[in-house]
């Protein structure tokens, strides 16, 4: 049985191995990555909502594809894992995909996050 230390240094040699294109397949992923694609697409008018993605990640995972699909590109959301993405059938990184949006679609939206700490209720 390998020991740590031999686990990690196999695991630093195949990721020095591997190009900075197929490094950007491995890292990000999980609902976040969801979520922060929603706001993308939703700056570039391919959503009409952005969202937080909690429990109700299958509804919002499929609009998220949805609005992938609009701009041409299919997306498979993974809840835990990185999702994964293909233009004209051939995979490509998370980052070629967004800079396909970016370099297609105008940004008509600003995604504003705001956290209400002291909520003013109507009968004050």
């Amino acid at each position: 049985m390998a020991t740590r230390e031999e686990n990690l240094k196999k695991i630093n040699a195949e990721l020095e191995a591997m190009s900075d294109e197929e490094l950007s397949m491995v890292a990000g992923g999980s609902k976040s990555q969801t979520e922060n694609d929603s706001k993308l697409l939703y700056e570039h008018g391919l959503l009409n909502n952005w969202f937080y993605i909690g429990s109700d990640w299958i509804e919002k995972s499929a609009e998220v594809d949805a609005g992938w699909a609009k701009a041409g590109i299919t997306c498979v959301t993974k809840p835990s894992a990185d999702n994964l993405y293909f233009l004209n059938g051939k995979q490509i990184s998370r980052d070629e995909a967004w800079n396909h949006v970016k370099a297609n679609f105008k940004k008509i939206n600003t995604v504003v996050e705001e956290i209400d700490m002291f909520p003013i209720h109507d009968e004050f």
